[in-house]
């Protein structure tokens, strides 16, 4: 195993979600070296959350791609970084991951790299003392696995986790009581990222109001800060008949958390929130158009260390989460939709609500009724 670290600085300098399921890699570092500080080097807006990681000393940010400055510049983190780490692991195969692991790691650099060129791989060993293929069709958060054999850290488990604390739970309080969710109630993020993994709205409405009538719930609606997503969310609760309680960006992810553990059912989107109800362990249904399943599955933190889908395509079950997707042979292309379907996806518009009553009854015995506070 890897002489224990001093300091140890994880670069993921991507999206939401790959940092999301970048958090397995915090519990593996912090069980093999406990004394060691582990710090985060992210994108301004996609690791803030990591703030309340009891395990996580310090969150650094970047900001428009620049390298340049640092000591809390703006843009900058280069004099956050240089040469301060024992240890430096990036989580992604980019220029921009690799060079702040080698302006990081003092001692002990890992990293990933992406195609079989033989000049690519060269100058990436030159980098790193431990450079890992990157394999595409393994989920994203295996990729935390990796970095561990690398390492000899042996791994019997991989927990995707976000934290929260007393103020997140009193503004989730605060919020429930003020929109009267006095019982169990069910979670709808109906908005991605991206366009085309979006679903209808009018069948978002469908759904809420017969899971609502169906099974007791009451229905809670969210949504980000987005004036567009905030405005889809107002007009749509109108017309249920089960009228939802709205989120209107108001929360962070911690405090999305906190909301979706206590919720006995989810039901979203190709998106983060859905990660996040996946490690609160709420049993859920996730609509996924084009997205490749293998890599982003909602991880099940009970599964099995070895957990893939087993199936390219079609309605998949792994534990209290359930995977839709049609079973169209082009499904997954790995695509960001199809040019012709207005930045929609067909094999989004395709999936019927029937399709998701009857994978939510899949999980009836998963979501027993949750008390509110």
């Amino acid at each position: 195993m890897t002489a224990s670290p001093a300091s140890i600085l994880i670069i993921n300098i991507r999206l939401i979600g790959d940092v999301i399921l970048t958090t397995p890699l915090v519990g593996i570092l912090k069980n093999a070296f406990p004394d060691a500080a582990i710090d985060f080097l992210v994108n301004r807006g996609t690791g803030e959350f990591l703030e309340k990681d009891p395990r996580v000393r310090r969150v650094i940010y970047s900001e428009k791609g620049s390298v340049a400055a640092g000591g809390g510049r703006e843009g900058g983190y280069l004099g956050d970084i240089f040469r301060r780490y024992d240890l430096a692991i990036t989580m992604n195969a980019s220029d921009r991951g690799s060079v702040a692991a080698l302006l990081a790691g003092t001692k002990t650099r890992v990293g990933f790299f992406v195609g079989e060129r033989w000049y690519t791989r060269l100058w990436k060993r030159l980098l790193f003392d431990h450079l890992i293929p990157m394999p595409y069709s393994t989920h994203v958060a295996l990729l935390n696995k990796l970095v561990a054999n690398a390492l000899g850290v042996e791994v019997g488990q991989l927990r995707v986790t976000i934290y929260w604390d007393g103020e997140d739970e009193a503004r989730v309080d605060q919020f429930l009581a003020h929109a009267g969710v006095t019982g169990p109630f069910f979670v709808i993020h109906p908005f991605a990222r991206w366009r085309y993994k979006y679903w209808q709205m009018e069948r978002i409405a469908a759904l809420s109001d017969r899971v609502a009538e169906r099974y007791g719930l009451c229905p809670v609606w969210t949504s980000s800060p987005s004036k567009e997503e905030v405005a889809l969310l107002e007009l749509w609760a109108g017309q249920c008949r089960y009228r939802p309680a709205l989120v209107k960006g108001e929360f962070s992810l911690n405090q999305m958390s906190c909301l979706l553990s206590r919720s006995s059912l989810y039901l979203g989107l190709d998106t983060a929130i859905t990660h996040l109800a996946a490690a609160a362990g709420v049993p859920l249904v996730a609509l996924y158009g084009p997205t490749i399943g293998e890599r982003w599955s909602p991880w099940n933190n009970d599964g099995p260390l070895a957990q893939q889908c087993p199936l390219p395509r079609g309605v998949q079950r792994n534990g209290h989460i359930v995977l839709l997707q049609k079973e169209y042979p082009c499904i997954p292309c790995g695509k960001a939709g199809c040019d012709d379907a207005g930045g929609e996806s067909p094999c989004m518009l395709g999936i019927e609500v029937d399709e998701v009553m009857d994978a939510v009854a899949c999980l009836e015995e998963n979501f027993a009724p949750r008390m509110t506070t």
